[in-house]
């Protein structure tokens, strides 16, 4: 990312299952068309669709269904507003998220309703996209965006745990929280290591236990920009 080492960092947030809990919203639902009784722990891969023999489509129709309904979804934890809020300091926080178009107003009612601290809202096609838009930092749920953060010098990962995460081995540069009270730390932690440094290629990462690493080499393609507001 061009700029000043001395910038702010550039953080992307996750929405759905790292900032709105909508996925209890979701598992009503599926609840109601399939006649279950899935709870979040049921919730167990990321690809749920195959497991409860489903398609993918019918999937996310039921997560943006939940979107229908904004003002009953609650937050990942209590107090959300303030833990966020913390980390604003220290960076730029921008939500990035795959929901549809035709929920993106939804959300940001939600965002609003909870006084969630963001500066832009940031649409992608879908959590694979999110890799292009060159941010330092991303606070995700999405287990297998985690690796291609990791092969990248310049970034840096902070893991939401839930139960389709948990699988997700140790990765470089990758950190993983049970809470958002431990996000404040890591966030300070990165920013002094990337403070700490001259340029990305010099970066030593740190992992989950706080051990630093000197990086292996590795190429660093040239993505385009991918954006909508």
């Amino acid at each position: 990312m061009p700029g000043s080492r001395n910038e702010r960092l550039k953080i992307a947030v996750d929405l759905d299952g790292v900032l709105a809990e909508t996925m209890e919203a979701w598992c009503k639902r599926a609840n109601g068309f399939l006649g279950t009784n899935l709870t979040l722990a049921d919730l167990d891969t990321w690809a749920s669709w195959h497991k409860l023999g489903i398609s993918r489509e019918q999937f996310f129709q039921f997560l943006d269904e939940a979107w229908d309904d904004w003002e009953s979804i609650p937050p990942t934890e209590p107090g959300l507003e303030e833990k966020v809020r913390k980390i604003t300091r220290m960076g730029q926080i921008d939500v990035v998220t795959g929901r549809s178009k035709e929920s993106v107003k939804a959300a940001k009612s939600w965002l609003s309703e909870q006084k969630i601290p963001y500066q832009r809202f940031v649409r992608v096609p879908g959590w694979k996209d999110k890799i292009f838009l060159n941010y330092d930092l991303y606070i995700d749920d999405a287990p297998e965006l985690m690796p291609l953060i990791s092969r990248n010098p310049k970034m840096w990962g902070i893991l939401y745990t839930r139960p389709w995460n948990r699988t997700v081995p140790e990765l470089r540069q990758v950190f993983r929280v049970e809470s958002w009270t431990e996000i404040p730390k890591l966030v300070n932690q990165i920013q002094r290591e990337r403070l700490r440094t001259s340029t990305y290629p010099k970066i030593r990462s740190i992992d989950s236990s706080g051990m630093e690493h000197d990086p292996e080499p590795r190429s660093n393609p040239s993505w385009n920009l991918y954006t909508e507001s």
